[in-house]
């Protein structure tokens, strides 16, 4: 799939006449749009399936789904710094009761309720699915948003340099109010997705194993693979930009093309894997 992906964005690079402005956008905005998704597959498959921030999520968590999930901990862990931020407020009253409910629904998983509740081992499931769904509801709410904050934030410096570097837009956030930074910042991805959609969906097909996995709570390192991305592009922007004050732009535009796509690393993996002794 890695591969199929390479070929398809080398095709359209070549059909379409990217420039570097073009690869360095269209990178830009599938690692926002395709790494955000995968953060939120990753949060609701561990929400659903098992546990958050446990390794214990998904079908072969075995005798470790007795102990005590921590998404009720993590509520009242979390609990402070939405006090914090919010005062006593309606969000942190919210919160509070929502960590209340993670707190009850933890305890009756651990004293066996759902077997207390029904015989047919029919709506055990669903049960549990619903028991998992409060216990780290508050938790994953939380989680989210602050991913949503730092994640985003990541992308709108990275956004800042290359509109200074490849002008996107004739304006900067420098002087702007929060208000009309927001503006900036949703100006970017919407040219990005309008101009460069392409680009997303050559990303989703080399990205979709990994976030099928984390929909089904299989990926733990769901919160930490996006930002790999992060770092590819933050080192293409600044490749790509010395590349192109020294005049040679198309030199090096194919050559980052296959650095950031082709699945170099898995297939040494399973050339190795293949190798005897």
């Amino acid at each position: 799939m890695d591969a199929l992906a390479f070929i398809c964005v080398l095709a359209m690079a070549v059909y379409l006449q990217w420039s570097a402005k073009d690869l360095l956008w269209g990178l830009w905005i599938s690692s926002l749009s395709i790494g955000y998704l995968t953060l939120l597959a990753g949060f609701l498959g561990h929400a659903l399936h098992g546990g958050l921030m446990d390794g214990q999520s998904g079908p072969d968590a075995g005798e470790k789904e007795k102990k005590a999930p921590p998404g009720a901990v993590l509520a009242v862990f979390f609990l402070l710094p939405i006090g914090g931020i919010f005062g006593l407020s309606m969000v942190t009253l919210a919160f509070a009761v929502l960590a209340v409910i993670s707190i009850a629904a933890t305890i009756f998983r651990l004293i066996g309720g759902t077997e207390s509740i029904t015989n047919n081992r029919r709506l055990h499931p669903l049960i549990d699915f619903l028991i998992n769904l409060l216990i780290n509801f508050p938790a994953g709410i939380f989680m989210i948003a602050f991913f949503t904050i730092h994640f985003g934030g990541f992308h709108f410096v990275h956004g800042i340099f290359l509109n200074g570097f490849f002008p996107l837009l004739d304006d900067q956030p420098f002087g702007k109010t929060p208000a009309q930074t927001a503006v900036l910042f949703s100006d970017f991805i919407k040219i990005s997705l309008k101009t460069y959609w392409p680009f997303i969906i050559a990303s989703a097909a080399s990205s979709f194993d990994a976030m099928i996995n984390a929909l089904k709570g299989q990926r733990h390192d769901f919160m930490f693979e996006p930002y790999k991305n992060v770092v590819k592009m933050h080192l293409m922007i600044f490749i790509i930009a010395f590349a192109g004050a020294a005049g040679l732009h198309q030199y090096v535009l194919y050559a980052a093309l296959f650095l950031y796509f082709f699945p170099v690393r898995k297939i040494i993996k399973n050339l190795r894997a293949s190798t005897p002794g």
